[in-house]
């Protein structure tokens, strides 16, 4: 990498390259708006043009490939959509060899038709969506929804955090609520259906009965809330802690890796500098992941100036495509840069601790697998998503096509998580106490860690509550990492 002002500027050009309109490189993506993909020069769709041309499989199915992605894109017919899907699937997705052809007939829509042909043994995160709900989130961080989050822990549904500014925090909910009831009907008399559906509601204005019970209270009580548009906080909370030896611990809650995190996190780690900390606790445990380069910019803020020059993550594609997979430009660095090539502040950390649980995935592993050559990383909660993967956004018709289309390894080529990254400290997650309270388990387990170099011995005593298990809830995947263009 190059010193000086025309180095910064080279990342500045590399970095827009990466992240235009969600963080792409050599995607065949399509433009703004219910348009589809039109491949812009330089990009990789037209390269097999002329093969593909039509496969009998076994049992008799054709494959409906006859052309490159390029000549099949917005052609906006159910059977001109599903051609798309099988030949783009077929260029770049990461497992095509594994794809097993299903008649295309059989499946009334392209999305249907998408996910039958996803190799499900090893593919969790490939979806599709309409194109204008994925870059609104990625944009501005904004979703329909009360502006609250759930697990179900323990057979029991109960709230992780809340969005400032939004009903749920208007009707005094807060992390550790728990929802026992929709519309007067208890959860486990609900279908799986009606319960996601008022859970994740998809109308605005949809409004809806909750019966909750607080924190600490075993008192039921009902709030109506309605669905509206939340703009989400990626840094939902920072702060520097003081503890014993004179030493200042800086604490960062940082969820979504969106275009709007960057300057919530310039400005964190700037306090953090300020307030010359110590060490540094980063809150992923509910961070499903985002834009890479985010990313490269927390794991560059974290380690300072030792990583200059370092590789953060390389992007590697199937066999169709080593240009791809050699390109300098899907080698990326550690960002010393933001978006409009100010200078990032800079912690230069040798340790980093960071809370993770089952759902941090993705961008925020990356993070964790970046910085582990050249940082300690010490993760304390539990076993991470396992996503070393990630996608470019291929838009057609209005659709956006998330295809899993490379892996990600680490500066020594290191990765292959897809079991998820152990915790080096196992701790539970602890909805008993707010984010930041230093006694929250999972925090007070960092600082303890910190102090000792040890990973403190944690009781825990966790009932399954009898009755009828609650519904597994689904996944958000377009908080998954990925490249647009």
């Amino acid at each position: 990498m190059e010193d000086g002002r025309s180095g910064r500027q080279s990342m500045k050009i590399l970095k827009r390259i990466i992240t235009l309109a969600a963080l792409a490189l050599l995607a065949a993506c399509g433009g703004g708006g219910g348009g589809g993909s039109t491949p812009a020069a330089g990009t990789n769709a037209g390269t097999n043009a002329g093969t593909n041309t039509g496969t009998t499989t076994g049992n008799g199915v054709t494959a409906p490939v006859a052309q490159s992605p390029a000549a099949l894109a917005n052609i906006c017919t159910p059977e001109g959509e599903k051609r798309w899907v099988r030949a783009h699937l077929d260029d770049v997705y990461l497992w095509y060899k594994d794809i097993v052809d299903v008649p295309p007939a059989s499946y009334a829509t392209a999305p249907d038709y998408f996910y039958a042909l996803l190799v499900r043994s090893r593919d969790r995160f490939s979806y599709t969506e309409k194109q204008s709900v994925v870059d609104e989130y990625f944009a501005s961080g904004e979703e329909l929804g009360y502006g609250m989050a759930y697990t179900v822990a323990s057979n029991r549904l109960r709230v992780t955090y809340v969005e400032p500014g939004t009903p749920a925090a208007a009707n005094g909910i807060r992390r550790g609520t728990e929802i026992t009831a929709l519309d007067g009907q208890a959860l486990s008399q609900m279908s799986r259906e009606a319960y996601l559906r008022v859970l994740f509601p998809s109308t605005d204005g949809a409004s809806h009965r909750f019966t909750v019970i607080d924190p600490g209270s075993t008192a039921p009580r009902t709030v109506q809330l309605a669905a509206t548009a939340v703009v989400r906080k990626p840094v939902l909370q920072s702060s520097v802690i003081p503890v014993p030896g004179n030493r200042r611990v800086g604490y960062l809650v940082f969820n979504t890796h969106i275009a709007t995190a960057e300057a919530q996190l310039v400005d964190a780690f700037r306090q953090f500098q300020q307030a010359g900390v110590h060490d540094l606790v980063l809150d992923l445990r509910y961070n499903g992941g985002g834009y890479l380069y985010i990313a490269a910019e927390v794991a560059a803020m974290i380690g300072g100036d030792n990583l200059l020059g370092q590789t953060f993550a390389q992007l590697r594609f199937n066999d169709k495509h080593p240009d791809k997979t050699n390109h300098p430009r899907n080698n990326i660095p550690f960002f010393t840069t933001d978006t409009e090539d100010r200078l990032l502040p800079q912690l230069k950390l040798p340790r980093v601790f960071v809370l993770t649980t089952r759902s941090t995935c993705s961008a925020s592993e990356t993070i964790i697998n970046g910085l582990s050559p050249f940082v300690k990383v010490v993760t304390i909660g539990a076993a991470t998503c396992g996503k070393p993967y990630g996608m470019h956004q291929t838009n057609n018709c209005g659709q956006a096509y998330m295809a899993i289309d490379f892996e990600t390894v680490n500066g020594r080529g290191e990765g292959g998580y897809a079991n998820g990254i152990p915790p080096t400290c196992p701790v539970p997650d602890d909805l008993e106490r707010q984010l930041g309270d230093p006694a929250e388990r999972m925090l007070s387990a960092a600082i303890s860690y910190g102090a000792t170099g040890t990973c403190p011995a944690v009781a825990i005593t966790q009932s399954r509550p009898a009755g009828t298990p609650l519904p597994a809830l689904p996944n958000l995947p377009w908080r998954d990492n990925m490249l647009r263009k």
